[in-house]
């Protein structure tokens, strides 16, 4: 006599597989950075840290420039040397006829490890932005400003 019919079994099939599944894909990194004045943000949503951008909005006396899943990103990160940057080369438009872009870089002697499990990380430093200008009275290219950041990570 079978106790499982081959609906069942195939169910649980499907409920190992999909768990398996969710432990070992992929997650959103995010980043927070604010200047010391708290005039100046940029905020990112990374896939998997050096994966696509999925958003990125750059902030100064709130006046935005927004970044999306169709720009170009590149990425390096090196948590155990304190390197992680990101170039955002975003698609020109009618406000930003000649190039929108974002520098960042972190500054490896203030980068520390809060968590580092393989399912949850967090770190903190200080970081370098330079890019386009956001304020549309100012120059096109803003000032080098340094942040406070935080970067998470879950799986």
């Amino acid at each position: 006599m079978h106790f499982f019919s081959m609906k069942a079994i195939n169910t649980s099939i499907f409920i190992i597989l999909f768990s398996c599944l969710a432990f070992g894909g992929s997650g959103t990194a995010v980043l927070t950075c604010t200047s010391e004045s708290g005039r100046t943000k940029f905020i990112a949503h990374l896939q998997d840290i050096v994966g696509l951008l999925e958003s990125a909005t750059f902030t100064i006396d709130n006046a935005s420039i927004q970044f999306s899943s169709d720009e170009s990103i590149y990425t390096i990160f090196d948590p155990k040397n304190g390197v992680f940057t990101i170039y955002i080369e975003g698609k020109t438009n009618s406000t930003y006829p000649n190039h929108k872009y974002i520098q960042f870089w972190a500054i490896p002697s203030t980068f520390k490890t809060i968590k580092n499990d393989r399912i949850h990380q967090i770190y903190e430093f200080k970081a370098k932005i330079y890019g386009t200008e956001p304020r549309p009275d100012k120059e096109m290219h803003c000032p080098e400003i340094e942040l406070n950041c935080k970067l998470e990570y879950k799986i």
